[in-house]
């Protein structure tokens, strides 16, 4: 059940080389599509998506209703067998860096894969198993592009185009306002027969701004996308808005964390610390805070007798001492150190990603042969998920 067929969309909309592109544009609004393919069923010559309509139209000042899709289209094609599995179909997309592939049975053009479909496919499959927990914060895309909405559409796509971006946050006196991505340039802008540039961001319908917090999971993030019909969803921190997740993060997120094979280069002994910053139980807090500043650091294990007993952060020292107004001089951190989490340094970043999430912890202590020979923090977590997820396993917005 894991074959193409199952996933992929069977009706195939179409329409001819010489139509328009607000043409097109107006056929994509009505069934709510993100690409069309040019041509007939005995010949699909190519397929334009909203992509295109941003990233290639952008430099150009064009009439929508003169220029011919023909001008735009992705050809030839790139299609798979609808035989193949949803994973190799996936490794297929993210190679030639593509969202959409054209999906044949017997030469045929039978259907058509998005990475929406991908998203779909991994949801559904992995989601439930235990330990989905990957936060937000790992996976998202910041910081997040903006423009104001005095701007024209013309300015905005090429700005989408310039940094390879399918949506922009759009302000107003610097308070956000709303959204404009790669669908409401098709549907709200060419489809209507909208001039790019004389047409202001303020007059467009902008999509409503769907927020959520970014220590929220990737799967209430995925169900709250699906609820409101949208394929970018704006990520905040308190009142702030700091990244923006799209539909494809979301398979790109359960490829990476479910379908590759595990390798050394994923064990937490490659992104560990192994200066450890230590010091006596019998130091106080304000000795102890100049260290972890004067080092760098946001954590201290705590020593008795030459033996790890404990660990102190940053967060510690703000909720314990701040929170309970102790005196810094005169507490001790031995007062207030935590028990430290640990995990071996031949486990997965994945692994010390769950054990976080289990104790609530912001480091964890790092074991060879049961001696801590290390710490792993949140941000070495952000920094390995940032690096090997984004950067390997991207494809392009």
């Amino acid at each position: 059940m894991d074959e193409i067929r199952y996933f992929m969309e069977e009706s195939l909309v179409s329409v001819d080389p010489t139509t328009s592109l607000k043409e097109a544009a107006q056929k994509m609004r009505h069934h709510s599509i993100s690409s069309i393919l040019i041509g007939d069923n005995s010949n699909y010559t190519g397929l334009l998506t909203d992509t295109d309509l941003t990233r290639k139209f952008a430099a150009k000042d064009l009439d929508t209703e003169k220029t011919p899709v023909s001008v735009f289209s992705n050809a030839p094609i790139i299609t798979l067998d609808a035989s193949n599995h949803m994973e190799e179909a996936y490794e297929y997309m993210r190679k030639c860096n593509i969202r959409h592939l054209g999906i044949t049975e017997n030469d045929k053009m039978v259907g058509i894969l998005s990475i929406k479909d991908f998203a779909n496919y991994y949801h559904n499959k992995f989601s439930q198993e235990a330990g989905e927990k990957g936060e937000i914060q790992y996976f998202m895309k910041g910081p997040v592009l903006s423009i104001e909405s005095e701007k024209t559409v013309q300015d905005a796509i090429k700005k989408m185009a310039q940094y390879k971006v399918g949506c922009l946050l759009v302000s107003d006196g610097g308070k956000v306002k709303g959204l404009f991505s790669e669908s409401a340039l098709t549907m709200d802008v060419i489809a209507a027969g909208r001039p790019l540039g004389s047409t202001l961001l303020s007059t467009v319908l902008v999509r409503q701004l769907i927020t959520m917090d970014c220590s929220q999971t990737m799967s209430s993030a995925y169900q709250k996308m699906r609820e409101n019909n949208i394929r970018h969803l704006s990520i905040s921190r308190g009142k702030k808005i700091v990244g923006m997740l799209s539909i494809k993060d979301f398979a790109n997120y359960y490829s990476f964390k479910y379908c590759q094979n595990s390798n050394p280069e994923d064990e937490i002994s490659h992104y560990m610390q192994e200066n450890l910053g230590t010091i006596p139980d019998s130091t106080s807090v304000q000795k102890a805070a100049w260290n972890m500043k004067e080092n760098k650091i946001g954590s201290l294990l705590i020593t008795q007798d030459n033996e790890i007993v404990g660990i102190v952060t940053e967060e510690i020292f703000t909720r314990k001492v701040l929170g309970d107004n102790l005196n810094p001089e005169t507490t001790l951190v031995s007062e207030l150190m935590d028990k430290p989490a640990t995990v071996k340094a031949n486990q997965s970043m994945d692994f010390a990603l769950t054990c976080m999430h289990e104790n609530d912890a912001r480091y964890l202590a790092v074991t060879v042969d049961n001696k801590i020979k290390g710490i792993i923090s949140l941000k070495d977590l952000t920094i390995y998920y940032k690096t090997k997820f984004i950067t390997s396993q991207d494809i392009d917005e």
